[in-house]
């Protein structure tokens, strides 16, 4: 019976021993691969969630420099893209946390609405001038409903067909041209990044590449940082010498190229019907070749030229405080 019980061979003892072992390290391996597993998730979701924190905060403290520039911009004719530049940060608000937070169809639909808010802000500087700037606004009204024709005709769903996509591009391509070669070129630049990146997520959804998952992060902190860097770059711009280029530089960087090269071109076809002998250029007002530089009274007229340009820009009410400064 004790024979019977264990073989003298010890084939049966053997063999218990080494299958008792391999158990044992197939457990350990099954452990090592579910701690490691779940090391290697849990870091990546910090790093994730490090990364959502921080481009939160940085989207959600853009609308300080925003409401300097609403508080800046008085009751100009800027104020009403201003209005849609607010809309747009708050689309882009939502569409930020959808994204990290609920990826999927909601977030799809909201990121598509901010970039149609930011082709219609961009849109809305082109006829920011007295006396039709209210009525622009149905413009851009209209470029909204078509842009969103897309989400009706998915039925909740985007639905960008070649032709409608490279309308958006090319609303957001004349925003970022406008201001590309004023002061706000950083700014616009990450913006145009961020909107790049996010144009692709949604043309590729829900099929993105994993190089566009891995800068969609970086494109929405670009984004996010895009009105602290035209707050900054503002702020630190060296001053000009003379009234005249203080306020042609304060115009058009708030207007960009389209305004500015008008009113450009209208001073400078102002001033050679007079027989000054001076040019504005882009970065200011130069003497026109080798003629004699103006005297006191020639620049105060000067000034005085082009603040009547800018008065379809400017609040109606604001020609006494205008000729008030000029005069001090």
């Amino acid at each position: 019976m004790e024979e019977w019980r264990r073989p003298p061979n010890g084939i049966g003892h053997t063999r218990r021993s080494r299958s008792g072992k391999a158990g044992r390290i197939g457990k350990a391996a099954i452990a090592h691969l579910v701690t490691s597993a779940t090391a290697y998730l849990g870091r990546s979701l910090g790093k994730q969630a490090r990364k959502v924190v921080i481009c939160g905060l940085i989207l959600l403290s853009g609308v300080y420099p925003l409401a300097l520039g609403w508080r800046a911009s008085g009751r100009t004719t800027l104020r009403h893209a201003l209005a849609w530049t607010f809309a747009t940060w708050v689309a882009w608000d939502l569409a930020f946390f959808l994204a990290d937070l609920l990826p999927g169809r909601g977030a799809d639909l909201v990121r598509y609405l901010a970039l149609c808010l930011t082709s219609c802000a961009a849109v809305a500087v082109l006829g920011a001038r007295r006396p039709g700037v209210t009525a622009w606004n149905f413009v851009v009204l209209s470029q909204l409903a078509i842009l969103l024709v897309p989400i009706a005709e998915g039925l909740g769903e985007v639905r960008l067909d070649p032709l409608r996509l490279a309308f958006l591009a090319a609303t957001l391509a004349v925003g970022a041209l406008n201001y590309l070669p004023t002061h706000l070129a950083a700014a616009t630049v990450a913006a145009a990044i961020g909107c790049g990146v996010e144009l692709a997520l949604v043309r590729s959804a829900p099929d993105a590449t994993p190089v566009l998952e891995r800068a969609a992060p970086f494109a929405r902190c670009l984004l996010a940082a895009s009105p602290w860097l035209a707050f900054f770059a503002l702020r630190g711009k060296r001053l000009a010498t003379s009234p005249f280029d203080r306020l042609w530089l304060g115009f058009r960087d708030c207007y960009g190229l389209v305004w500015g090269q008008r009113v450009r071109e209208q001073f400078n076809r102002s001033v050679g019907n007079a027989g000054w002998p001076v040019v504005l250029r882009w970065r200011g007002l130069r003497v026109d070749g080798e003629k004699t530089s103006p005297g006191d009274a020639d620049r105060a007229e000067l000034l005085a030229t082009l603040r009547a340009l800018l008065k379809r820009f400017e609040p109606e009410t604001n020609g006494a405080e205008h000729d008030s400064t000029a005069n001090q």
